[in-house]
């Protein structure tokens, strides 16, 4: 199998380039594929090859078996012609079904490859040997999907992917060793139902679209990977879709368990960019119920969530000059569904309110990865030159944290001692307390130690239940509201 798709890599992307040297013509070099797969010992038939009079080769009834049969290949037909326009790209289309089997961990497996209008052009076939040109494979189809499996099967019952209109492009230049390209599909539905080592699994999931774009340099050995920390390389890959649905039902060894729910559009940044890593991904939020199946003492249980984001900069390569660090997370509005509530606060003394957890900090640093990483000394990462928080907030079952401030820190010594102070507010802690102390869920002791804690380095606030301080770290100390901590 392995040998197999690396053969159909190779045509796809470049390395074919020396078949074609003899007369750089398609026919010549696909006899040259055919050959070098039934080499490999795969098993290459075919009813009828036709040669067109622009140069096209077409398989009829093309059947493609790897060695020991673990994966075969067949359909009606298959061709490849060269373009009008130029001679060192090809054009493949397909018959609209390709069949697929094999065996896999000593299971039979089978499905069907149902597309329209598919085509897979490249330049990669038919160039010159010793060509440093940039290589380009294309796919393009109206429609696109996968199915089969057999419902009469003990392992593989169903398995099903429909990608709609499906549009793909990359690029490799070898001259100046990078790869870029892109793809977009209609949608992304997939579906299967299989069970293996005792666990049965069914999942039905949908999505409206699917993107990505990728763009990265190319190191030519493993010393050369440390160019992303330095800066002399790049790398970047982004992603997103569309709003999103699932069910799916889980059997493992007679415990069941089934979840249904929906999910916002989505996205994810992944770069890294002069030495500096980004990591952006936002999502528009889920609702999820989670079933339990039938003897299970568990309700179902909903859960929620409003927004999602995550986003963080770290400087991996600023050893020589401080840098910007970002790390800012938000989960809003998380809300968990009664049936779990009831379990544990049937009466609901707890409030219901949505939670919420948002960070939002950001330092100047100096992070030498590079040398963390060589050394093997992690000690030697990085240096903190000042700390602002600009918001830390938690709130949850009607009581909240939420704490802000700033800080510059002196590296003079063995360890960084900051300078500066962070304010923090605490709203409904007490309440929130007594009413676990009451559901049995905190220990009365505890209670009291953390409530004795809060007193000590806190001061009542205007509200009700509310408790301020301000913690300031000084020459000469740490103060909270003025008074030395001992």
């Amino acid at each position: 199998m392995n040998k197999l798709v690396a053969t159909f890599t190779a045509v796809a992307i470049a390395g074919t380039a020396n078949y074609a040297v003899a007369q750089n013509q398609l026919e010549t070099t696909l006899d040259l594929v055919v050959r070098g797969m039934m080499d490999e010992g795969s098993t290459v038939s075919y009813d009828e090859r036709v040669i067109g009079d622009d140069g096209s080769v077409e398989y009829v009834n093309l059947v493609i078996s790897a060695p020991d049969d673990e994966v075969t290949f067949s359909t009606d037909w298959i061709k490849g012609s060269p373009s009008a326009s130029d001679p060192e790209v090809v054009i493949f289309t397909v018959a609209d079904v390709i069949n697929v089997s094999g065996i896999a961990e000593g299971v039979d497996f089978a499905f069907d490859i149902k597309s329209s209008g598919l085509e897979l052009t490249t330049n990669g076939l038919l160039r010159e040997a010793m060509s440093t040109a940039d290589v380009s494979v294309t796919f393009e189809a109206d429609s696109f999907l996968v199915d089969g499996g057999d419902p009469d099967s003990p392992v593989l019952r169903k398995i099903f992917a429909d990608i709609g209109e499906v549009d793909f492009e990359i690029l490799a230049s070898q001259e100046n060793m990078f790869v870029e390209g892109s793809l977009n599909t209609g949608k992304f539905d997939i579906a299967y139902d299989y069970t293996f080592e005792g666990q049965t699994q069914l999942v039905d999931q949908s999505t409206e679209s699917v993107s990505v774009a990728f763009e990265f340099d190319i190191p030519a050995d493993e010393e050369d990977t440390f160019g992303y920390l330095d800066g002399s390389k790049s790398a970047n890959f982004e992603m997103s879709s569309g709003p999103s649905e699932f069910e799916s039902s889980m059997d493992a060894d007679g415990v069941v368990l089934d979840m249904a729910g929906t999910s916002g559009a989505s996205s994810m940044i992944l770069t890294m960019i002069d030495g500096s890593l980004t990591y952006d991904v936002s999502a528009e939020g889920f609702d999820m119920v989670v079933t339990p199946g039938a003897g299970m003492p568990i309700p179902p249980v909903e859960i929620g969530m409003g927004e999602m984001g995550m986003k963080l900069i770290i400087p991996a390569g600023s050893a020589d000059a401080p840098a910007e660090m970002v790390v800012d997370i938000l989960f809003a509005d998380f809300v968990v569904g009664e049936g779990l509530w009831s379990m544990i606060d049937p009466d609901q003394t707890i409030s219901r309110d949505p939670a919420q957890l948002d960070i939002d900090l950001e330092a100047l640093v100096q992070i030498d990865a590079m040398s963390a990483i060589v050394n093997d000394d992690p000690t030697t990462a990085g240096t903190i030159h000042s700390l602002d928080i600009n918001q830390i907030l938690l709130s949850v079952g009607g009581a909240s944290i939420q704490a802000d401030g700033a800080a510059t820190f002196d590296n003079s010594g063995p360890i960084p001692m900051p300078l500066g102070s962070i304010n923090i507010e605490l709203n409904g802690i007490s309440t929130l307390t007594n009413q676990l102390v009451a559901l049995g869920l905190l220990d009365q002791m505890q209670a009291d130690m953390a409530m004795g804690m809060m007193m000590a380095f806190g001061k009542p606030g205007a509200k009700v239940d509310q408790f301020i301080s301000e913690i300031t770290f000084s020459e000469n100390g740490i103060l909270a509201n003025g008074q030395p901590i001992q």
